[in-house]
């Protein structure tokens, strides 16, 4: 029996767990992102888009970044996967080793024979991922016979499995259907199918759960979980979604204007967020119940990539900006276990104490 064939198709749905993971002692990494920075020129005089950022994600942890809008999260993942065309992208530095081997290295088709192998991708926008002159199940039998050498006739029983395990109703049905003819959300739940189909190592998912309801939602988080639990499968999820992340990260990396401005483990961030960017995307979370006074934002928008600023690329909106912020770039400050914040004023209770002294 295949591994995702013992996945739980038809346990009552439960709220998705963090720690329903591979065993520690058997966790490594399966990613190591170091130093990387890109840009969409090779002149010197424009600032890097994304800027020196460094993560890493282990077997069966979940990563998530979180961010804005325009704060260079898709942009990480594309160049991960090797798809972004390049001019006019240009990887100014850094490393990105899988399996050994610098992504940023690898030639063309070096990355084919990996991605949607041991390393795929859920896309945010389906619609214009699947290609609409073909059936759904076509679709995803290709991706099972380009990696494994399936026959037409056992691809295609992987397909209609694979249907079933993300839970698209009459999947039998389903199979021979076009994008078109799907929902939003079934088409984001073939997305999923497809990029589940050849058991990777990692998974990158820009926005995986935006076209479904928070039922849905629920259930497709328990289903990546649970094969993380059962493979070992890395993910780095890009996501905008604080409650996603609450429910299903390990670690959080929070990126601003194209860097990495806090990283700890789930509750490290949650419990004890130190940037005022990190502080300020929870104050702006929406509460269930009745709230006393406006709902917190943060004031101006991120930086366009002409603009950025010489020092931290958060001092012209940051409540707490002094002088040394605008002038020169924050450097990593350990706060504790893995929790780092590149910030001048943190720890933000000692600044705020200071203030009121």
């Amino acid at each position: 029996m295949s591994t995702l064939s013992k996945l739980p198709l038809n346990e009552p749905d439960r709220q998705p767990d963090r720690h329903d993971q591979v065993n520690p002692a058997a966790r490594h990494p399966v990613l190591e992102v170091s130093g990387f920075s890109l840009k969409f020129s090779r002149a010197a005089h424009v600032p890097n888009l994304v800027e020196d950022v460094s993560f890493s994600v282990n077997a069966g942890e979940t990563l998530c970044i979180v961010g804005e809008s325009g704060c260079g999260k898709s942009v990480t993942s594309l160049a991960l996967m090797g798809l972004l065309p390049s001019p006019p992208a240009n990887i100014v530095s850094g490393k990105a080793i899988f399996d050994g081997r610098d992504l940023f290295t690898l030639g063309e088709r070096e990355l084919a024979d990996i991605r949607g192998n041991r390393m795929s991708m859920i896309f945010q926008e389906p619609m214009t991922s699947l290609n609409p002159a073909f059936t759904v199940g076509h679709q995803i039998a290709e991706c099972v016979q380009r990696h494994r050498g399936l026959s037409g006739a056992a691809a295609r029983k992987e397909a209609l499995d694979m249907l079933r395990l993300v839970r698209i109703p009459a999947p039998q049905t389903r199979l021979d259907a076009y994008p078109h003819e799907l929902s939003g959300g079934m088409r984001q739940r073939v997305m999923i199918a497809m990029a589940l189909a050849n058991r990777p190592q990692l998974v990158i998912a820009d926005e995986p759960t935006t076209a479904l309801d928070v039922t849905i939602q629920a259930q497709v988080l328990l289903l990546v979980r649970s094969l993380q639990a059962e493979t070992g499968t890395a993910m780095v999820l890009i996501t905008h979604d604080l409650g996603v992340v609450a429910e299903v990260a390990d670690y959080v990396a929070v990126m601003y204007a194209g860097r990495i401005v806090e990283y700890g483990s789930v509750d490290e961030i949650f419990d004890d967020p130190q940037h005022p960017y990190t502080i300020g995307l929870m104050g702006a979370i929406p509460s269930v119940g009745k709230r006393e006074g406006a709902l917190a934002t943060i004031r101006g928008s991120v930086p366009s990539p002409e603009q950025m600023p010489k020092g931290c690329r958060f001092a012209p909106r940051c409540p707490f900006v002094e002088q040394r912020c605008i002038d020169a770039v924050p450097p990593d400050k350990q706060l504790g276990g893995t929790h780092r914040v590149a910030c001048w004023v943190a720890p933000v209770e000692h600044t705020l104490s200071g203030a009121v002294a």
